[in-house]
């Protein structure tokens, strides 16, 4: 830990904590991470010092030490994938003695099947129902490779953990251990670990790669925009949603790589062996490794780990499952039953709702952002974005027609071309 400051204390927040401003940003800290800062004058070589009790309305300047700097600012935000492993990764009920358990039995079927077509479809399930599973497989279709600008060690100290937080840490890490996912470390590489408070409260633990990130060489493997999955499916009748179980940890990492993933806590040092979220190519490393599987496969799409199959006819349907569940078998990936849905009419993916000719929003994500604009900010917020965006695209629809837009010389000698034009036909 290391002193920052001074910076400036702009409230008391209860009886302990402090508001701070930290380069135009306000974070709370408690006392125990505050420290007086004393401004040395002149007179400072003679042992005088100014100790006046501050007013109200003057600054408070104050030496803080933070966890993470700038935790919360937009540059963390984009640097760390949006799918963080995280405290109770497995979910808050799950532990890794309970893995393994979900099975063929599990899976999802849609509302509407006939009897010999829901029994096509467990048939075709059972036959593979070996890539059934909670716990992440090994696929043989890709490694994760790591190419750096420079062979220097990127190699930061620990970021302090709470004490209450240490012990669901160890179990955390423990857990990610038995499942080959991670190993002890002698690597120079390490990386920090950093609670992270998430919007609803609890918490979850990230890695920090961002300067190992700015040294990774970009993958420039395309992602399909969720807006483009959609084309062409009005026609479908049938639709199947898959889920592969923790898909980033299903990609090897490649041997020579491995130390370069390593990270510290402040009691460990820990590597991967499978792709960690967090790192600047990992979505790509995965978006390559499930295009090779479904190579050729044009009734089915996918973004990032999850995938939708999409028929016009139920033979269709049928026969491109079998098919999909046999690349799958092959390349040794593991899908997550409770999370799939075979042979729906309607189903619900990216947010959005498919079936019956029709595409459109999921009713929940509607009425949550409906909801959301009936109170307070986020209303008014709303319609000084609305007001704002409108005004700037009426000037432009409008050019030169805006009280402010002065007109130029060639709209009005465009315009007066035309009238004259117009009335000497």
């Amino acid at each position: 830990m290391q002193w920052k400051g001074p910076f400036e204390i702009v409230a008391t927040v209860g009886i302990n904590d402090y508001r701070i401003n930290m380069r135009g940003k306000e974070k709370t800290f408690h006392a125990n991470l505050l420290k007086g800062y004393i401004a040395r004058d002149q007179d400072a070589s003679r042992g005088t010092t100014d100790e006046r009790p501050p007013t109200s309305s003057s600054a408070i300047p104050a030496a803080s030490v933070t966890v993470i700097e700038d935790l919360e600012g937009e540059d963390f935000k984009d640097s760390v994938c949006e799918a963080l492993p995280e405290l109770g990764g497995w979910g808050s009920e799950e532990s890794v003695n309970d893995l393994n358990e979900e099975t063929v039995n599990d899976l999802k079927y849609g509302d509407g099947m006939t009897l010999d077509q829901r029994k096509q479809l467990e048939e075709v399930a059972v036959t593979y129902s070996s890539i059934f599973s909670d716990r992440p497989g090994t696929a043989s279709t890709e490694e994760h490779c790591i190419e750096l600008t420079s062979s220097i060690p990127v190699r930061q100290r620990p970021y302090p953990v709470p004490y209450a937080m240490r012990q669901t840490l160890r179990d955390e890490l423990r857990e990610m251990e038995d499942l080959g996912v991670i190993r002890k470390s002698s690597s120079p590489y390490a990386s920090p670990v950093v609670v992270v408070k998430k919007k609803d409260g609890t918490n979850r633990v990230c890695i920090d790669y961002r300067r190992l990130n700015k040294l990774t060489i970009f993958d420039p493997q395309p992602m399909t925009p969720p807006a483009d999955i959609f084309q062409g499916m009005e026609k479908d009748q049938y639709f199947s949603k898959i889920d592969l179980s923790k898909g980033y940890w299903q990609i090897p990492v490649r041997k020579e790589d491995i130390p370069k993933t390593a990270f510290v806590t402040m009691e460990c040092h820990y590597e991967f062996l499978r792709m960690p979220f967090g790192m600047m190519n990992s979505g790509a490393t995965l978006t390559r490794a499930v295009k090779k599987l479904l190579c050729g496969m044009d009734n089915v799409v996918d973004y990032i780990d999850d995938l939708l199959i999409h028929t016009e006819t139920w033979e269709a349907h049928v026969k491109t499952l079998s098919e999909l569940f046999k690349r799958l078998q092959e390349a040794n990936f593991a899908v997550r039953p409770v999370k799939c849905l075979l042979g729906s009419r309607i189903v619900d993916f990216l947010g959005h709702s498919l079936g019956r000719g029709a595409i459109g929003l999921q009713n929940e994500n509607v009425e949550k952002n409906i909801l959301r604009l009936h109170y307070g900010i986020d209303f008014q917020k709303f319609v000084e974005f609305s007001f704002e965006k409108g005004i700037n695209t009426g000037r432009r629809l409008v050019k030169g027609r805006h009280r402010d837009i002065p007109v130029s010389h060639r709209d009005r000698t465009e315009k007066t071309q035309r009238y004259t034009s117009i009335t000497q036909r």
